[in-house]
């Protein structure tokens, strides 16, 4: 089967295109312009349902109409990244936008990173300023396949991180936490310690989200800090459906970890350093595998569907509010949250 990176750009008359009318061919029609949505429709933000009551038609029309699913200029963004050829000229029908200005024609084509090329050294060797970095690192784009970082194949390595990684490295360090701890506190007070630290993460996590990991339009000019905040966070609002970039990799969270374990021990006496610290790296391993899921799962749980909109709004609409992952419960103490609400 021909997919978005191998068919080659030509021209489909509209009975070829409705024949790509289902999951393992997807292929829509979007002002004249054939689109192959066959890696995408299942990260489709508004879920795989949407895009599926239009599979092998045309849907320009359906995007212009929020009764369906709103659509930023974002999404005529990451259409771009799919397109893979044009309606024949006989059959190419005149679709004055509504607004009187095409959405797509909006798309600005600035010249950022080459998601097909490695792209540590694009990053490396850029001379972008920190206006023109945070911007664009914020559009965001896809790929039917986890992109490069680097050429050399052993670093490579390093950057891929499945989600199964985290629970099978960080499990057992909470086991082992618990086990040293009752050794020095009763279980009861154990317990205690390790709902505090799992509680203590929801706050740390959106913290962190907020305050490190969007520190954007305060870092440094100069390339250095680009790149530190490209391999921390950036790439993921470049690429935010890369699967094996979605899941921290171990030897950055290791790091961190072992700096929150020496404030930890600043604090409280052992046993309870145990417990506060397993139920951190407990409250960790969930947020992490949440994350994967709001970005490639589905779920006909109503507040697990919203959770995954609420998520994919701050990739797609609007990355300067809306830090909670697991719940927005701190967003809504500390006021980040979306201007409109999330229905």
């Amino acid at each position: 089967m021909e997919t978005a990176g191998e068919t080659k750009l030509r021209e489909y008359s509209r009975a070829e295109v409705a024949k790509h009318d289902n999951a393992q061919s997807l292929w829509v029609i979007r002002g004249n312009q054939v689109f192959d949505l066959t890696t995408f429709h299942t990260d489709h933000p508004g879920g795989s349902d949407v895009l599926m009551q239009f599979a092998g038609q045309d849907v320009t029309e359906a995007m212009r109409d929020s009764s369906i699913h709103t659509h930023a200029i974002q999404a005529y963004r990451v259409l771009k990244d799919f397109y893979v050829g044009e309606i024949t000229s006989d059959e190419r029908q005149d679709q004055p936008p509504a607004s009187g200005c095409d959405e797509m024609e909006q798309v600005e084509e600035e010249k950022f990173l080459d998601i097909n090329r490695p792209l540590f050294m694009q990053m490396w060797n850029s001379k972008f300023t920190r206006e023109f970095y945070i911007r664009e690192v914020h559009k965001a784009h896809h790929l039917p396949r986890p992109a490069v970082f680097f050429a050399n194949s052993f670093c490579e390595t390093f950057t891929r991180t499945p989600w199964w990684v985290i629970p099978v490295y960080w499990v057992p360090i909470m086991v082992t936490l618990l086990v040293l701890g009752v050794k020095y506190e009763p279980p009861n007070v154990m317990l205690v310690g390790f709902v505090f630290g799992l509680v203590s993460w929801t706050l740390l996590e959106y913290s962190m989200h907020r305050f490190v990991f969007h520190y954007d339009e305060n870092i440094p000019e100069g390339t250095i800090a680009q790149v530190a905040h490209f391999l921390l966070h950036g790439v993921h609002h470049f690429l935010p459906m890369d699967p094996l970039r979605l899941v921290m990799p171990p030897a950055l969270s290791t790091f961190l970890g072992l700096n929150i374990l020496g404030l930890l021990c600043c604090i409280f006496t052992p046993g309870m350093v145990h417990a506060v610290a397993a139920g951190l790296t407990a409250g960790y391993v969930l947020y992490d595998e949440c994350h994967y899921w709001l970005h490639h799962g589905t779920s006909s749980n109503k507040h697990l569907s919203q959770l995954k909109t609420y998520h994919l709004r701050h990739h797609y609409k609007d990355f300067k509010a809306g830090f909670g992952i697991t719940s927005d419960f701190w967003d809504t103490v500390f006021g980040t949250q979306f201007a409109t609400p999330v229905c």
